[in-house]
């Protein structure tokens, strides 16, 4: 099966580029590169894996900063607060399939 982008435009969000892709009601994928940070939060619908492509940073989960290089995996399981800094690119993996609604700030 080959997985088309959802649409050519990549989204804006914050410090990151984002470009989405839709494989069924299971599971999502996104294409993400960041400069910054990202912001702590959590989501309650959805576990997470996030590869990373190239650059580096930190992944910051349940309070445990870790740094991150190419070829790192991370997984966050839903209803874990994390956040991740710096600047690169990044393949995530959503399952079930992404849902902004499921994403909750934290202070």
């Amino acid at each position: 099966m080959i997985i088309k982008k959802i649409d050519t435009n990549q989204k804006n969000v914050g410090p990151m580029k984002i470009w989405e892709y839709k494989i069924n009601p299971d599971f999502s994928g996104a294409l993400i590169e960041i400069d910054g940070d990202h912001g702590k939060m959590k989501c309650v619908g959805e576990d997470r894996i996030y590869f990373i492509i190239e650059g580096g940073g930190q992944f910051v989960l349940d309070e445990k900063e870790t740094e991150v290089e190419p070829n790192d995996l991370i997984f966050v399981a839903r209803n874990t607060p994390y956040n991740f800094i710096g600047k690169m690119k990044i393949f995530l993996v959503c399952t079930p399939e992404f849902n902004p609604k499921d994403d909750v700030k934290l202070p």
